[in-house]
Parts: structure tokens; C-alpha cells; sequence
């Protein structure tokens, strides 16, 4: 692409929750106690669900500050509040007085963090749940679903079925011309030449000739394939909140609150471009990275040095997810014996990847 910036800078609060499913992170970086992690901050959900595998410490960064301040919000929180008011004020339950409670909250806050949040009123009275750009975008989305497809037909999609009536379900009943019409409209040139992409540009993994025919594949494995009982993506996309206090991130179930809590302190909230940072690190000192799709918001140069950086920082096996949402990135060449792809498990993650938005979800692991 012409002009193409080196690296992207983000300023507004894009996401208020994890669109990675963390369950692929899980499974790729089989994180153990006393790892050294670094992550991706964005919603800060998955951060704060690896606490729960005892790692050393994670780094999590962000190039966005206002992603970072989430992260510390949601930190403060946690610190201050018991589990009943710590969801009372996430936005999980009912609740009146989240601006007392962020008054009780912001002194933990960096001066920063607490000058950006002293002035977001709306999303604190809100709560913070599903208060992202992208979010608000969901749930406009999700509305859309509702009136074409009807709230009868929505809401069945979320009965308790067996594998076999799940199937049926979408073959005989969700699966209309109204479900395919949506994805035309939303992924279709235009759509994406408004937002400056041109679709011959991207490549699909999955032999589609479109964004929207790709999309649209992810989303029938998601409803089809991947069982809805647990996947709390489906009920935010669909109904623009969780079903149930059950069906939730692992940091809002109260069996693993008090745990968090204890760990918060192995948390590193960092506001910085990767690549810098990574430069910045000790040799062998990082033994898994969650990435996100932060490949999409660089050239092809800076993502050859961001590889570069991992493969320096990580230690001997090291475990790496990376995802692509529509540009295409990948390990650059000269690296590829070095950071090899697992390709039987990246096959795996991506056909159980209950979140279903990103067009690639890949594992690698570091050679020394």
C-alpha cells in the first residue's frame, strides 16, 4: 500500500474487552509457573486471566494510552473492591453507584490514567463492559442481526442442544438469505474502500475469494460447529452483553477473583510501541508472547524487527500466538527457522476459535 505509515498510533478507547479467545492463548503458550510473559493489553481481560497460571511476571503493552488506562482501571478495581462490587462496577449487575466506587478507586490510579478516566463519566456510570468504540460497533451490530434475523430465532441459538441439534439449528433455521445478506453489507469494496483497504490486497488462508465469503465461514463455524454452551463471544455479538454471571472471562468468576487479586502486582502496564520495547529487553529473559494482531498495524519493516526482537528476548522454546484480522502478516522469511510455525496446532486453534473475527490464529515456538 502507498504511503504506508511504519507504525499506527491509536489515541481513543477502541476496546473495553478481549476479542481474542483466550482459550487458543492457553493452549499455544502453556504457560507455566514462574513464566515471563509478554502481552498485548488491549481489553485486558486475557492479562489478567493468565495470573491465574501463576506466571513470574507479564508484560503487557499497548501502544494505546487509553488501553493501558483501561488495564489500570480494571487493576485499581480489583484491588479495591470485593467480587459482588468489583462486577457491581464492571457493568456485570445492576448498580447505582459506580461513581462513588470510581472515587474510592482512583487514587490507585496513575496521574494520567486518572486524568483520562476523571473524565469519562458516561463509561464509569455505564460501567465499563461493552463500552469500546468496537463495542458500541458490536452492539449496533448486534442489533442489526436481531431485525433481520428476529429475536425468536436469536435467542433459540442460545437453547441448550446436542451437537447434532446445533447443526440442524443453523442448517434448517439461522442459516437464511438475511444471515448472508449481513456480511455483504458490511464486508463488502465499498465498505471496505471507505476505511482506505482495497480487497484485492488481502489473502484469505481459507480459499475465500472475499472478505465477506471469509467471514462468513468463521462466523458458520462459530455458530455451527463450535459448541454456543460457554461462548460468551456469540451472547456479546448477538445480544451486546454476557447471557449469565457464568459464561463470562475468567477475571469476572468469582472462584478466581481472590487470586487475581493476590497477583495484580506481577503486572506490568506498559504504553509503548513493541518493537522499542523489545530492543530495550534483556536477552532470553521472555518465555511466551501473546501478540494479538499488532502485525496489522506496522510495515512489513518494523514487523521483520519485531520478529527480530522476539526471537532475541525469548528463551530456548519459547511459545508465540499471533493472529490477523484482514492484512495479511506473517514470520518474515529469514526467520522462519528460527520461529517455526506449528502448523497441525495452528489448524487446531483456528477451527475452535470461538470468537471467530480474526482471518488467522497461528502458533510458533522459538528455536535457539
Amino acid at each position: 500500500m502507498k504511503n504506508q505509515k511504519d507504525q499506527v498510533s491509536l489515541f481513543k478507547l477502541v476496546f473495553t474487552h478481549n476479542w481474542e479467545d483466550p482459550e487458543s492463548d492457553h493452549v499455544v503458550l502453556k504457560i507455566k509457573k514462574d513464566d515471563a510473559l509478554m502481552a498485548i493489553t488491549s481489553g485486558g481481560c486475557n492479562v489478567l486471566g493468565f495470573l491465574l497460571f501463576d506466571p513470574q511476571v507479564i508484560y503487557t503493552l499497548d501502544i494505546n494510552p487509553t488501553q493501558s488506562y483501561l488495564l489500570e482501571l480494571k487493576v485499581a478495581a480489583i484491588k479495591s473492591l470485593d467480587f459482588i462490587a468489583f462486577t457491581s462496577f464492571a457493568g456485570l449487575r445492576d448498580s447505582k453507584n459506580r461513581l462513588e466506587q470510581y472515587e474510592k478507586i482512583k487514587p490507585l490510579l496513575s496521574e494520567d490514567a486518572r486524568k483520562y478516566w476523571d473524565e469519562q463519566n458516561k463509561i464509569i456510570k455505564n460501567g465499563f463492559i461493552m463500552n469500546g468504540q468496537f463495542e458500541k460497533f458490536i452492539k449496533i451490530a448486534g442489533k442489526f442481526i436481531m431485525l433481520l434475523q428476529g429475536k425468536k430465532r436469536v435467542l433459540g441459538l442460545f437453547n441448550e442442544k446436542s451437537k447434532q441439534e446445533q447443526e440442524t439449528y443453523f442448517d434448517k433455521i439461522w442459516n437464511t438469505k438475511r444471515f448472508h445478506y449481513i456480511f455483504k453489507i458490511l464486508f463488502n469494496k465499498r465498505m471496505l474502500a471507505k476505511r482506505g483497504l482495497v480487497a484485492e490486497y488481502f489473502h484469505f488462508d481459507d480459499g475465500s475469494t472475499s472478505f465477506s465469503e471469509s467471514f462468513y465461514k468463521r462466523a458458520k463455524n462459530a455458530f455451527r460447529d463450535i459448541p454456543i454452551k460457554g461462548n460468551y463471544f456469540l451472547s456479546l455479538y448477538l445480544l451486546g452483553k454476557f447471557q449469565n454471571d457464568h459464561e463470562v472471562p475468567n477475571y469476572l468468576k468469582e472462584e478466581n477473583y481472590e487470586m487475581i487479586k493476590a497477583k495484580l502486582d506481577r503486572i506490568k502496564i506498559i504504553t509503548a510501541d513493541a518493537q522499542g520495547w523489545l530492543d530495550s529487553m534483556p536477552d532470553l529473559s521472555i518465555d511466551c508472547f501473546a501478540l494479538s494482531n499488532i502485525c496489522e498495524l506496522m510495515s512489513e519493516k518494523e514487523t521483520h524487527r519485531l520478529f527480530l526482537g522476539i526471537h532475541k528476548t525469548a528463551r530456548k522454546g519459547a511459545r508465540v500466538i499471533f493472529r490477523n484480522l484482514m492484512i495479511p502478516r506473517e514470520v518474515p522469511d529469514k526467520l522462519k527457522d528460527r520461529i517455526v510455525k506449528d502448523e497441525t496446532l495452528s489448524k487446531q486453534i483456528y477451527a475452535n476459535d470461538r470468537s471467530f473475527v480474526y482471518g488467522k490464529v497461528a502458533a510458533y515456538s522459538i528455536r535457539k
